[in-house]
């Protein structure tokens, strides 16, 4: 049984395995790779496609259960999806930490305990690793996942709003943003000071426009129409975004009388720009020949197979991403040695995503045999990722 068939938006899946497949290639600095990942062509990258799909997937896996007089049950396994997060990125963090003090001691090169901005871990540990189990202490590419985290815990009030009106749950998601934007408020770092890379009462709105997107498919609604008029101004805003990247002009924070955030480039606080340029892209793929073709590459493309994967991908791509950099230690990186490494990379995340896959369905197929003669009678349900329309009522905006 195909993604399809389960309810699935293969589109969706695609999509998602592309920006972790970037990720993965943008956390190797240096190589050739990066120069074609979506980063090069305007203010937004990866993590703000990666962000906005998890909003979307949190509407679809929880947002029909909470509406369903089921809200104790959605919101208990959104909790439980962030403590599985949690335990991913500890674990994570753990592996690395491993990898770099065996590459020090191996290399007798001191310089790599405080790479990757591990040193509190190895010069103080009691307070590196109460960072760490905090999450107040975030080592270099590993960022994304406590932010995560944080929006999952979050998702119940979310949801609790939206269920009386999706808009007005928009209207407090965006007025969060602009409160941090304004005053600077950020989660705090310990032991080092300072604020998350990745600021949540910053991105939590990338997040909540992806759920108010994945609200609409719920509801058999289009969240946005398509117009040609607004159509063809997110092209513009593209172009102009490209423009700038390759002229790296990079608007100075005194340089228009507003505020800096409605114009500048600011990746922890997601300024506006950043924010209209996904928007323009989502806008512009999905109502052209590109939004066709990602769905008629059906479930089986390896991005597909890979977005389906998303956490077991995504966790393995970061710990690649480090590895493939220890490996420059002692070799002394090039051109080659890197297409060879990230390139290896990328096979071992698709094989990795096809046999999970693959141990999914054979655990799923199994006991569907020995109850055919009883499904061949059963009335037929309503799927579960993406239900029909009489089973969700319209969004309420």
């Amino acid at each position: 049984m195909d993604a399809t068939r389960r309810g699935r938006l293969n589109e969706i899946d695609t999509v998602r395995g592309l920006a972790l497949a970037m990720i993965f290639i943008d956390h190797v600095p240096g190589n050739p790779l990066e120069n074609i990942t979506i980063r090069n062509f305007g203010f937004a990258d990866a993590t703000e496609v990666f962000v906005f799909l998890a909003g979307l997937a949190a509407a679809l896996a929880y947002f029909r259960k909470f509406t369903a007089d089921r809200p104790w049950l959605a919101s208990a396994k959104a909790a439980k999806r962030g403590f599985d997060l949690y335990l991913v990125h500890v674990f994570c963090i753990a592996v690395v930490a491993a990898l770099v003090a065996w590459m020090a001691g191996a290399s007798a090169d001191p310089e790599l305990y405080s790479w990757i901005n591990l040193g509190p871990i190895f010069n103080d540990p009691a307070a590196g690793l109460m960072g760490v189990v905090t999450l107040g202490h975030q080592p270099g590419y590993f960022n994304i996942l406590p932010m995560y985290i944080c929006f999952m815990l979050a998702l119940p009030v979310m949801m609790l709003i939206a269920r009386a009106s999706v808009g007005a749950m928009l209207v407090a998601s965006a007025t969060v943003w602009v409160v941090a934007n304004m005053t600077g408020m950020n989660a705090p770092q310990w032991p080092n000071g300072g604020g998350w890379f990745f600021n949540p009462l910053a991105w939590q709105f990338v997040f909540a426009i992806g759920f108010v997107v994945g609200a609409g498919i719920l509801g058999r609604a289009q969240v946005v129409p398509y117009r040609a008029w607004a159509w063809w101004l997110a092209a513009a805003y593209l172009v102009l975004a490209l423009a700038m990247k390759l002229a790296a002009f990079y608007p100075a924070r005194d340089m228009l009388p507003i505020p800096f955030f409605l114009y500048g480039q600011d990746k922890t606080f997601v300024t506006l720009p950043r924010i209209l340029h996904l928007l323009a892209l989502v806008y512009v793929v999905a109502y052209s020949p590109a939004g066709r073709w990602l769905r008629d590459l059906g479930a089986n493309n390896p991005f597909a197979v890979m977005g389906r994967q998303g956490l077991a991908v995504f966790a393995t791509g970061s710990l690649l991403a480090v590895a493939a950099q220890l490996v420059r230690v002692p070799l002394g990186g090039g051109v080659v040695l890197d297409v060879v490494l990230v390139s290896a990379g990328l096979v071992i995340l698709v094989l990795l995503a096809g046999g999970l896959e693959w141990l999914k369905r054979s655990t799923t197929q199994t006991p569907a045999r020995t109850t055919v003669a009883s499904a061949r009678t059963a009335p037929a349900a309503p799927s579960a990722a993406v239900p029909p329309a009489k089973a969700f009522g319209p969004v309420r905006a």
